[in-house]
């Protein structure tokens, strides 16, 4: 039964010393601080706080590390302070006992303990709180800062190590083939310090998405961490064109009948607006880096030039091809160089005079262009290569007759067309065949106009002459004299005086009597006429008959 009270004791007495150190207030003595957990290479910031009686004076104060299975070990004092990396961050006069450990490191894992000396009363006091620091490995990385970067422009890509600690500076590298890193050092009221550093260069077009890293190494490269980051650098389109299914670089060339197809791309950052330009065609395409053109089954028409534009913020760009469509060889079409003594009529037939040099011209439209060649038919079908498809006889004989056929040839294709020569003894040909119809109906049609003016005139004089000849013979006896002149002036009658020996028609129309300048005549009959005599007196006039 003793025993029990003496164990009871005991245990009741540990249990009063465990509620003062963990804080309750025991003769005006209390402390608060929490444990915390640090990463290798960085820092421990563990925040402090505590009580004292009021008529304590503090001496200096202390920081144990309890170290498992062996004696404490002092870490940092308010006086003679053992460590640079371990030390008081407060004014423990005001109560603050916080405590930082720089360069934190696997062997600073312990539980902490806080000890106070004062002057007056002598007296020491240990505060049971005794927090402790849990160290991991190196887990926090450094952070990449970038502003905007184009190509040609000079940037700056800003590092930031983890932590905010004043332990020793840590070691930067970057990675890549950018030039020189330069470090820097910003502090802080507290103490604490971020360390960053900076990189300079000038980005181009080539460096978008490449990556680049920042490495930071703590404790002599025993604790390190990095950053990797893809740049983002900002360029103008770069345009760029394809062509599937066709040869050539700036020019393509794609076979008629066929199908192509034409790829922009648009290397740019941002992504480019892509329009095409084909004639007054426009195709367009948004938020894309390439757009696509199709041809089929080409035609002539789809030749010519195609534009692509690319246009984003910073710029623009265009690039032009042309597109050329090449065909086999067309139905060559036959001709004489020359229409004298060669002519070409219906069914083709050409005509050529004999003993005449004539030169027939074939030509065929094609790309490329085709080779031409003549071939005579007969035994031996005999071929002719000829220049620019020219093709001379010289004094052409009858035995040159027969059929001749052009023959195109590109390596796309095969055409020809034929004539049969006629040879002849004078020229022929349906156009002159024409003409020589044409004048001789002409020749006709003015023959019989002419014979019918004629006859219808002539009668007109001759019932002219019946009637002047009757008029004349209506008084025998009397004697012809006038006092007036007669004259004729083209086709009409000018009278003067009253007395005329012709009469002029009511309707003035004496055009029937004068209109042929080879007929200028008058007859008068004086087989009837007597003889007498003038009268005294009287001046005789004579009319004259005037041709």
């Amino acid at each position: 039964m003793m025993l029990f009270s003496h164990e009871y004791c005991w245990v009741l007495t540990f249990l009063v010393l465990q509620m003062w150190n963990i804080g309750c207030k025991v003769q005006g003595y209390s402390m608060n601080a929490p444990s915390v957990t640090a990463q290798d290479g960085l820092c421990a910031y563990i925040s402090c706080t505590f009580t004292k009686p009021s008529d304590v004076s503090i001496d200096k104060c202390l920081w144990y590390r309890i170290n498992p299975g062996a004696a404490k070990e002092i870490v940092a004092s308010t006086k003679n302070n053992p460590s640079s990396r371990i030390f008081f961050t407060g004014d423990v006069n005001k109560g603050d006992c916080s405590l930082i450990i720089n360069d934190v490191e696997k062997n600073d894992e312990a539980n902490y303990q806080f000890r106070l000396e004062a002057v007056k009363p002598k007296d020491n006091f240990n505060y049971g709180t005794t927090p402790k620091v849990t160290v991991t490995d190196l887990k926090e990385k450094p952070e990449i800062s970038v502003g905007t970067l184009v190509a040609g422009k000079e940037a700056t890509v800003t590092c930031r190590s983890p932590g905010v600690c004043a332990g020793t500076a840590p070691g930067f590298t970057w990675t890549g083939q950018y030039g020189e890193s330069l470090n820097y050092n910003n502090s802080y009221s507290n103490l604490t310090s971020i360390y960053f550093s900076n990189f300079t260069f000038t980005p181009a077009r080539i460096d978008n998405g490449k990556s680049l890293e920042c490495k930071v190494a703590f404790l002599s490269n025993t604790a390190v961490t990095q950053q990797t980051i893809k740049l983002n650098v900002e360029y103008p389109p770069d345009v760029i064109i394809t062509f599937k299914g066709g040869l050539g670089d700036n020019t393509f060339i794609v076979k008629e009948g066929d199908s192509a197809q034409i790829n922009c791309t648009v290397d740019s950052n941002p992504i480019a607006e892509i329009t095409w330009f084909m004639g007054n065609d426009k195709k367009e395409a948004m938020n894309r880096q390439w757009i696509i053109y199709n041809l089929t089954n080409v035609t002539l028409n789809d030749a010519g030039k195609y534009s692509c534009t690319g246009k984003n913020n910073l710029g623009s760009s265009e690039k032009n091809i042309d597109i050329t469509v090449y065909y086999a060889p067309r139905t060559p079409n036959i001709n004489c160089a020359t229409t004298q003594d060669c002519s070409i009529g219906e069914e083709h037939m050409v005509y050529i005079m004999e003993d005449t040099t004539s030169t027939l011209v074939c030509t065929a439209k094609s790309l490329p262009e085709a080779s031409l060649s003549w071939i005579v038919s007969g035994s031996n079908n005999t071929k002719y290569f000829a220049a620019h498809g020219l093709l001379t006889f010289d004094k052409i004989a009858l035995s040159n007759a027969g059929q001749l056929t052009c023959v195109a040839r590109n390596i796309y294709g095969i055409s020809n067309s034929s004539i049969i020569i006629k040879v002849t003894t004078q020229p022929r040909s349906d156009s002159g065949i024409i003409i020589a119809v044409t004048c001789v109906v002409v020749i006709v049609l003015l023959l019989i106009a002419g014979t019918l003016v004629m006859y219808y005139f002539r009668k007109k004089k001759l019932s002219k002459k019946s009637e002047d000849k009757k008029e004349m013979n209506a008084d025998d006896s009397s004697v012809i004299y006038a006092n007036s002149e007669v004259h004729i002036y083209g086709n009409q009658t000018q009278e003067t005086g009253t007395n005329s020996v012709y009469s002029v028609p009511e309707d003035n129309n004496t055009s029937e009597y004068m209109n042929f300048d080879d007929i200028h005549y008058a007859t008068i009959d004086f087989s009837k006429l007597k003889r007498t005599n003038a009268p005294k007196g009287t001046e005789i006039n004579y009319a004259e008959i005037k041709k």
